[in-house]
């Protein structure tokens, strides 16, 4: 291990031995309110992962969906879907089924935002949004290379700021790898995240998908990850580092989860039994959360 590596899991280990192991489903699903639509073409997702959500393309049928899951048992809930050409996920036609179901249901709601305008992000505060889950790009050159729109960096900051001034749960997402496997932005994304108070900091891993453009491009070693998270649990003392759903679960996984535990991660979403044992020889109390990993502790603890 590196020097900022050992630091990194002493911090962790003097702050807070809890470690969480988190099981979103069937308790916290996620739901897609494009169905598997999306106007742009992502070069790491090509629209795969919006396959994998609960189709919810109306509001008629998102309410629907929503009382059923309540009903059912579930915690809350995780908004998500396409992008749009401006490079954020449409809600505008939801806002009144969104206050809806806060109304009728209770449910903990979490949306998946994108670069989204500040009118739009007011307008969910006030429907009842409960928490915002932001993905931070951290390279100009990585916007235009995996999405392919004109927006700069200066406008994830500027969003980031209106998330942080109207929602009361603010969690950043980095994807680590994303630039083709790369380590390109990364660091200047937690520069800044740093510049606003978050409540938890998820990290993503790329994963080469087929079907997608970068299909044949190398996840990044273990080692960049640890690298990464190291230096946000230096940059982020106290605040929940988490490894989230996004990452490689075939090759390598084992030495990935490995490695975002010993750079101090509080929490993972599905980690393998492996990963849990290494976690209690470490002395970390091991306790089961039943909700996406990004969300507070308090939604769902056995």
């Amino acid at each position: 291990m590196t020097n900022i590596q050992t630091d990194a899991l002493k911090v962790k280990l003097g702050s807070d031995r809890t470690f969480y192991a988190c099981y979103p489903h069937p308790y916290y699903p996620t739901l897609s309110i494009t169905g598997a639509g999306c106007s742009l073409q992502c070069k790491h997702c090509g629209r795969h992962y919006l396959k994998h959500m609960i189709p919810c393309p109306t509001p008629k049928q998102f309410l629907r969906t929503c009382k059923k899951l309540s009903s059912n048992g579930a915690r809350g809930l995780l908004l998500s879907g396409g992008y749009n050409a401006e490079g954020y996920v449409p809600f505008e036609p939801f806002l009144d089924a969104i206050e809806r179901v806060k109304r009728e249901t209770g449910l903990f709601i979490s949306a998946h935002t994108g670069l989204m305008p500040r009118w739009l992000i007011h307008e969910l505060a006030g429907v009842g949004l409960d928490a915002a889950f932001f993905d931070v790009v951290g390279s100009n050159e990585t916007i235009e290379l995996v999405f392919g729109i004109e927006r700069k960096i200066t406008e994830y900051k500027r969003t980031l700021k209106v998330l942080r001034r109207e929602v009361r749960w603010v969690a950043p997402h980095v994807c680590i790898g994303l630039h083709k496997g790369k380590i390109v932005g990364e660091f200047e994304a937690l520069e800044m995240i740093s510049a606003v108070d978050i409540d938890v900091l998820v990290f993503l891993v790329f994963v080469p998908t087929t079907g997608t453009a970068f299909e044949n491009v190398q996840a990044p070693d273990p080692s960049a990850v640890s690298e990464v998270i190291s230096k946000a649990r230096e940059m982020f003392p106290t605040i929940p580092l988490t490894l989230g759903c996004m990452r490689p679960r075939v090759a390598g996984r084992i030495e990935l989860e490995l490695a975002a535990l010993k750079a101090g991660v509080n929490r993972m979403e599905i980690p393998h039994k492996q990963t849990l044992g290494v976690a209690r020889s470490m002395g970390l109390i091991v306790k089961r959360l039943d909700a996406c990993c990004a969300v507070p502790d308090t939604i769902a603890v056995d």
